[in-house]
């Protein structure tokens, strides 16, 4: 045997108590995780970080299917910007859907090509909510940079919560049933 294989085997694993106790690592798991929700509400902050709020823009159009839109006060509203190329919507618009069966939705899907491309992507996917291609550049007026962005409207018009990235569909409903308030 080498003598450097002798040292290591030999050596006592005493230098690695430090390491293997369980409280330590413990610790070690719960820094970690606080590093990790650090980071994440930091990248967060930094992708809404021209997401508008106070009172929402107005927000008129024409949906693929060829009926007005218009946001308008007294409801809560969700309003959904989006892709068909953002594999991000892929997971959060199926979400958007089981939503829009009990709330108000209108949702602008961005350089997402035309009417008809538009759609057949929803028809392919199930997706019922309402849409609006966004050739007037809707999403700039709101500040909608990261793709999805969603923002919940109350009653008086004012962006009560704002987020931008994946989400669930409880989330949704818990920022809408608190618009609502």
């Amino acid at each position: 045997m080498s003598s450097l294989f002798k040292r290591v085997v030999s050596r006592p694993l005493s230098h690695l108590a430090p390491y293997l106790n369980p409280r330590r690592k413990r610790y070690r798991y719960l820094r970690d995780a606080a590093l990790v929700a650090l980071f994440a509400f930091a990248l967060l902050s930094y992708q809404q970080r021209n997401m508008i709020s106070g009172e929402a823009p107005p927000l008129r159009g024409i949906t693929t299917q060829g009926h007005p839109v218009t946001l308008e006060q007294g409801e809560v509203t969700l309003v959904y910007f989006w892709g068909t190329w953002c594999p991000i919507c892929r997971v959060t618009s199926p979400m958007v859907n089981s939503v829009a069966n009990e709330h108000r939705v209108i949702s602008i899907a961005v350089a997402s090509g035309s009417d008809n491309e538009i759609n057949q992507f929803m028809a392919e996917h199930g997706y019922q909510f309402a849409v609006i291609s966004d050739r007037e550049a809707l999403h700039q007026d709101w500040g909608a940079s990261v793709f999805p962005a969603i923002y919940i409207i109350d009653r008086q018009g004012q962006i009560r919560f704002k987020t931008s990235g994946a989400t669930s569909s409880w989330g949704m409903r818990l920022r809408l049933l608190l618009a609502s308030w």
